[in-house]
């Protein structure tokens, strides 16, 4: 059996350009809830440090995260982002550790 996959990715705006990258952030929402493997994906917003944006990912599978990875919309923010980004975005991905109470370790 595959198991799900979480990402965690990070992205830092441009002095300037934290309005833009929210938009083009934003635009991925729905495309990306619509996929077939996406469980969970939110977009959040850094009240530490300005300009900054994570999104929380669930996805049921390698193949799925990949699928979403080579998706249209995806590709479209992807040529984007080198105008929108003080570095490189960093995504990571993760498997669940189990333990502790089931009901305190899902997400939504």
């Amino acid at each position: 059996m595959t198991e799900p996959l979480t990402v965690i990715a990070r992205a830092r705006a441009k002095p300037g350009k934290e309005s833009a990258l929210e938009a083009a952030l934003q635009a991925l929402l729905l495309p990306t809830h619509q996929e077939p493997g996406c469980l969970f994906y939110a977009l959040h917003r850094c009240n530490d440090i300005p300009g900054q944006f994570v999104t929380y990912e669930r996805w049921a599978s390698r193949e799925a995260l990949d699928a979403h990875l080579a998706s249209v919309h995806v590709q479209a923010l992807l040529s984007k982002l080198d105008a929108l980004l003080a570095e490189p975005p960093e995504i990571v991905t993760y498997s669940v550790v189990s333990g502790g109470l089931p009901e305190k370790m899902r997400i939504g």
